[in-house]
This record gives structure tokens, sequence and C-alpha cells, in this order.
């Protein structure tokens, strides 16, 4: 993110850089929060007046005690800094993804007609899931049970509560659903290995698609309050475009497990972005080939677990190409969705921090949110 949408270190006032242990700062705070928060315990931080020593970017190097103490005192988090051995192991992933890389670069330029992915898939992995795909597949449905289904059965038993006529009380309902979804996609280690930034990117670009699936997911029945609330508060348009993809999704309830691959898969989406005409260099992600990588990983999850439920090859393949053409549809309703809602400020700014969070109307607030509680469970 450009210092410019950051604002001011929140330590020393200075310009700053990035979001670094929790909280914006610059970059010489950062590196004095690293190098001193672990030296606690240790060594002993003496201030040599009152303690209360002003911290500014002219005179933050003055008191270290006083500095460190702020550094505490604006949220940044001790346990967010990485140890040597981490750091390492981080420098070794992107190194091995910056290979992977170029190997699929290499790979792609040598062929001017190559195979579809799908037979590569079909020729190079077993149509049997194995035990690992097998375990896997269980840790995603349990974590899913944990946390999604555990709010259903619990705070929030429907959505929306009841009939609803204005868009932000419409949206508050789902709140503590979309509080579930962010940590069942926590529960996911790929997801949650990626930067802070990058995963609440990924959740604010696929909120109302991941929003439809996983309603889908938790009910295999519309509710009447879901389709006259969608009714009312959207134009005819995109209302019979929003009923029509919920009902699209809700034809795949009876396989679960398929949606809740799904979510994944769409949740590690870091080739669309619904601000489709902006260039905002802060809507950019900082690791693309990571983000490429993990989602991968759950696509081929998701062609094996077909393979595996399908009478054939051909069957898995048409299913999955149907798959492809419905979800393109949702993701467009979707945008189309979204960019209406985006025009309504002053429904946006009614709307409960998590959820007005995924519709930042500055900058500025957009940091703000990113630094709830409700956002913070990313980390």
């Amino acid at each position: 993110m450009s210092s410019r949408s950051l604002g001011q270190c929140v330590v020393c006032d200075d310009d700053a850089v990035g979001i670094n242990f929790a909280v914006p700062t610059c970059a010489p705070c950062k590196a004095f929060f690293r190098r001193n928060a672990v030296k606690l315990g240790r060594r002993d931080f003496i201030c040599q007046h009152d303690g209360d020593c002003p911290v500014t970017y002219k005179s933050r190097r003055f008191c270290n005690c006083c500095r460190l103490a702020k550094c505490f005192r604006v949220g940044m988090q001790k346990s967010l800094i990485r140890s040597e051995a981490e750091r390492e192991a981080r420098k070794q992933l992107i190194e091995q993804n910056r290979r992977k890389r170029s190997q699929y670069l290499a790979k792609k330029n040598s062929a001017l007609i190559r195979p579809s992915t799908l037979l590569l898939l079909s020729q190079s992995q077993p149509q049997a899931l194995s035990a690992s795909d097998q375990t896997l597949l269980t840790n995603i449905c349990s974590a899913y049970e944990r946390t999604c289904i555990a709010t259903k059965n619990g705070r929030c038993p429907s959505f929306p509560s009841s009939k609803r006529s204005s868009l932000h009380i419409f949206l508050n309902d789902y709140t503590e659903r979309q509080k579930a979804l962010v940590k069942y996609f926590k529960l996911i280690p790929e997801f949650d290995y990626l930067s802070m930034s990058d995963k609440i990117r990924l959740i604010r670009n696929h909120f109302c698609v991941t929003l439809t699936i996983n309603e889908a997911t938790l009910s295999s029945d519309i509710s009447r309050d879901l389709t006259d609330s969608v009714t009312i508060l959207f134009n005819g348009t995109i209302s019979s475009n929003l009923i029509e993809c919920i009902k699209l999704v809700h034809s795949y309830t009876n396989d679960r497990t398929l949606l809740k691959l799904l979510l994944i898969v769409k949740s590690l989406s870091s080739g669309i972005n619904r601000y489709t005409n902006d260039t905002d260099m802060d809507r950019i992600y900082d690791d693309t080939l990571a983000i490429f990588s993990a989602q991968n990983i759950y696509v081929e999850l998701l062609w094996k677990y077909l393979l595996s439920h399908c009478p054939s090859e051909l069957h898995a393949v048409k299913f999955y190409n149907k798959l492809i053409r419905d979800l393109l549809f949702v993701q467009r309703v979707c945008f189309m969705t979204e960019s209406y809602i985006n025009s309504l400020s002053n429904e946006i700014l009614q709307m409960e921090p998590l959820i007005q969070s995924m519709w930042p109307i500055s900058n500025q607030q957009a940091i703000t949110y990113m630094d709830t509680s409700d956002m913070k469970q990313l980390e």
C-alpha cells in the first residue's frame, strides 16, 4: 500500500509505508520494533526523564524506552515478529514460487497448441482420491462445521432474520456469518499464510460471491424473507438476476462438500477484481504467485473430487464446464450488485464495521477498518 493511503505512522507521525505488526507505521519504527520488542526481559529499557517523552519523527531516537512503550500502546504486536527461522522459510518459499513461475512460463511458451488443463490433470492424477486428499477434505468439512455451521446453529440461525427494506440492516444481519466465514478461511493453511493485506483484499473482492455460496452451503432452502428483501432492495434487473443467481448456486446443495471447496477456490482468486475500472495500486496483491499456488492446490483437489464422484471422466469434464459457466454468471451478477451498493454511501455509513469494510468509502477508512478486532482475526 502507498504511504498516501496509509497516512501517518501511528508511533512518530512520519509517513507510513505499510501495515507493520498490525498498525500503519514508517520504516524506521517498523525496524525499531522488530529489533527491540524481542529484547524485552533480556534488556532493561530506562527513561532518563519522567517516562512520558514525546515521540515524533524528529525526537524518536532520543528515548528508546518511551518509543517502545508507545509502539505497544498504539497496538503493535510482538507475536507478529517472525523468527530468523520463519524469515528464512519465507525467503525459501518465495524463491521456490519464483522458480515455479519461471518453469510455468517456459512451459507455456514452449508450445503453440497445448492440451487442456483438465486433460493434463486426468493423465497425471489418479481418478480416486488419495488418502491425503480424503484427509484434506475431512479437515475442510470439519473447519466449516466448527465455524460457519456453529454460528448458524447459535448466534445467527437465518439470513436475513426477517424481510428487510433497508440495505444496511439487510447486510448487517450477515455480520456474524461473515465473521464465521473469515474464521473458516483462516483455518485453511494456504490462506492463513498470506499477508494481512492480501487476505483483506481477497475477502473484500469476493464478498458477494462467497456470501451467495455460503448461504447455499448453510441451507438448501431459499427463504421467502431473502427473496422478498432482494426484490425490495434492488432494482428490477439486479433483483431478478440476483434471485436467479441464488437459485443457480442452490442447485448444487445436494453436494455440500463441493460448495465448501468452491468457497476456498473463490476466496483464493487473485485474477478477479471487482474494481474493474480502478488503477489504485493499493488493490494490487502483494504476492499473486503465493495466491495462485494456493488456489492450484484446491482446484486440483476439486477436479479429483469430481473425478471420484462422476461415472466417467467425460461426465466430470461436462460437470466442470457447467460449474465454471455458472460461477462466471454468479461473478458477473455480484459485480453488478456490488457496483450498485458502492454508490449508496449513506447506506454504507450505517453498516456494521466489518460489513462496511467491504466498501471502504475512503482510503483512510479502509485502513481503520483493517485494524478493527473483526478484521484482526485474520492475523
